[in-house]
């Protein structure tokens, strides 16, 4: 096969959260605690020691020690319909068409975290916590009409993060987390129209770090000012792409593929304000440099190879994959409140509008990403001797979309299917919902 044209390994890293979290690939639950007021507030309001995750600033507000551990637990569901086309030697072929109705592909998910957090003294906190960043799981139906284009995604994405706080005065701390990233991954499409049991599965892995830093202004009793930043992220996956089939001898083979990738930096303002001793309202923006995102590039890793097998005179030999993403940067904004019911109970409710960095014209079958809105509610209750438990509901609802997805030669050229490889186009309609449930513990000692 002289190449593979749309993304095998990249994607998989990069279509991570596409369901379940915030747009793009990046994933919000982490705090089961800030989950119930659709995340406003989670970078000012330190309820419990998963705030660090959002801004490492936060710890610095818990006075005693505490451990919070939980996760989110994601109910997807994916409905595509459309259809696709194969054009070969500048000629479509019709039998090679094909159409899909209700193809459901995303599979539900479990996301946990964990946290620790405790005051060396009354200005001085350290934390430490693990907390999954990114995170997908698809699976189209093998005879689906982007087959080509898009099959099976199953990721998994870990921050490890050691935190220091320190509080300046009763109205300033500021806070700094160093974080280890490990990624992995697998990822399949079939690849031969002619040999319909054709594929490639690409697994790979990598450990990459990273920071974020943070700060929170207390200018009334009543009210909290959170900043913070977190680090860009270079991964460098490597690992194994192995086709089986006709396309490859008739038989298995393998070859060493990598690729370098980007993950965006963020910007993220929070506000918390006490309006009285039973309600607190909350709010949030968030900024992604997603523009970083303008393409994805899977190369051999070995020169070439039975994989990417370059002809003569190839524009990019040992290019398996050349896709063009032109990602824009977003804001994502988000309003809650809470309500004290009692001195056990508090019940919360939020609204978010995350802003999908997609183009258009760039839509893939693996990342059919739209503007999405999120509905929550959550409650937190005081089991007393120190232990709290915090559990939230959100339903997200994505703007429907469009897809015109075809595939690219290996120098980045669009693929008209004039020459040697065969073109793909998929065109349809993608319409995206989730339902997630949140819940954590804590204790305090």
């Amino acid at each position: 096969m002289k190449k593979i044209n749309q993304s095998l390994f990249a994607l998989s890293t990069l279509t991570l959260a596409m369901q379940a979290g915030a747009a793009g690939f990046a994933l919000n639950e982490s705090s089961a605690a800030a989950a119930g007021t659709a995340y406003a507030g989670r970078g000012s309001n330190a309820e419990d020691a998963s705030i660090m995750a959002a801004n490492p600033a936060g710890i610095a507000l818990l006075e005693e020690r505490q451990v919070t551990v939980g996760g989110g637990v994601v109910v997807p569901k994916g409905d595509f319909k459309g259809s696709s086309t194969v054009t070969a030697g500048g000629t479509e072929i019709p039998a090679y068409a094909r159409a899909s109705e209700n193809d459901e592909f995303l599979n539900n998910a479990v996301i946990p975290f964990g946290y620790f957090s405790m005051p060396i003294d009354d200005q001085l906190s350290f934390g430490f916590g693990i907390y999954a960043p990114f995170g997908s799981s698809t699976d189209y139906n093998d005879d689906w009409a982007g087959r080509y284009l898009a099959d099976a995604t199953d990721v998994s994405v870990i921050n490890l993060q050691p935190t220091v706080a320190y509080k300046f005065s009763e109205q300033l701390s500021l806070g700094i987390g160093v974080f280890a990233t490990y990624a992995e991954g697998e990822l399949s499409r079939f690849v031969n129209p002619g040999s319909p049991g054709d594929n490639v599965v690409v697994e790979g892995d990598d450990w990459a770090y990273g920071w974020n830093i943070g700060a929170i202004w207390q200018p009334l009793d009543t009210t909290s000012l959170g900043v913070s930043y977190r680090s860009s992220i270079k991964l460098n996956l490597k690992g194994d792409a192995t086709g089986t089939g006709a396309a490859f001898g008739g038989g298995t083979v393998t070859e060493k593929a990598k690729l370098d990738i980007n993950l965006p930096e963020t910007l993220e303002f929070s506000a918390t304000h006490k309006l009285d001793d039973r309600w607190t309202v909350m709010a949030g923006a968030t900024w992604t440099r997603w523009s970083r995102f303008d393409k994805l590039v899977v190369s051999s890793d070995e020169g070439s190879g039975p994989v990417s097998d370059p002809l003569p005179g190839s524009p990019a030999p040992g290019v398996i994959t050349y896709v063009q993403e032109n990602w824009k940067n977003t804001w994502s904004l988000a309003i809650g409140g809470s309500y004290k019911y009692n001195d056990q109970l508090t019940l919360k409710a939020g609204y978010a509008f995350d802003q999908t960095p997609v183009q258009d014209a760039y839509r893939t079958a693996r990342i059919p990403d739209g503007n999405r809105n999120w509905l929550t509610v959550g409650a937190k209750y005081e089991l007393g001797n120190d232990w709290t438990v915090d559990a939230a509901y959100g339903y997200m609802f994505a703007s429907k979309v469009k897809i015109d997805e075809g595939s690219y030669n290996d120098d980045g050229t669009p693929n008209d299917g004039a020459g040697a490889s065969p073109a793909y186009n998929l065109q349809g309609e993608y319409d995206n919902t989730a339902h997630v449930f949140s819940a954590s513990v804590t204790k305090r000692f």
